[in-house]
């Protein structure tokens, strides 16, 4: 199964306007939009047997925030890349289709602000004090201030 995994995979993201690429031995990436995620993400659960989501990351690129899905499937692993503009952080939740992925998505939220529309748990903290001003902004963004947030919540100045 594993040879075709790959080839399987690369058909998907061909429908899904993208294309499969290897970074090294059973290791490959693809970036598909926001409009096509979920579909590609369910064809790669659903119909590839792709259970297992190491983790999500989200970067802050600048103008974007990428998030990447981490999966394995047997001993390969594909890194599944969608960008949100910051202008307007929000992506869809992908809880539907791999439950275990509404902690990654709190995670995310609370470090990058992205707000994944179909979570239900958007109004909790998973790291973050519940006392969080929400006029600051969150703590990974290339913007933020360590300082500011130390002042801010209290914590004081860090000392060299």
């Amino acid at each position: 199964m594993s040879e075709l995994f790959p080839l399987q995979v690369g058909r998907y993201a061909e429908a899904a306007g993208s294309k499969l690429t290897a970074i090294h031995k059973n290791e490959s990436v693809v970036e598909v939009t926001q409009d096509k995620l979920k579909e590609f993400l369910g064809h790669l659960v659903n119909d590839l047997s792709t259970r297992h989501l190491m983790t999500i990351t989200g970067l802050d690129l600048g103008q974007n925030l990428q998030i990447i899905y981490n999966f394995s499937h047997e001993r390969d692993t594909i890194h599944v890349k969608t960008n949100v503009p910051k202008t307007k952080p929000e992506a869809l939740s992908i809880i539907d289709i791999v439950p275990g992925a509404i902690l990654y998505e709190m995670e995310i939220h609370d470090m990058l602000g992205v707000y994944f529309s179909g979570n239900p748990w958007m109004d909790r903290k998973l790291l973050l004090p519940d006392e969080w001003p929400a006029d600051l902004p969150p703590p990974l963004l290339k913007t933020s201030k360590a300082d500011e947030i130390r002042k801010r919540l209290d914590l004081g100045v860090a000392k060299p």
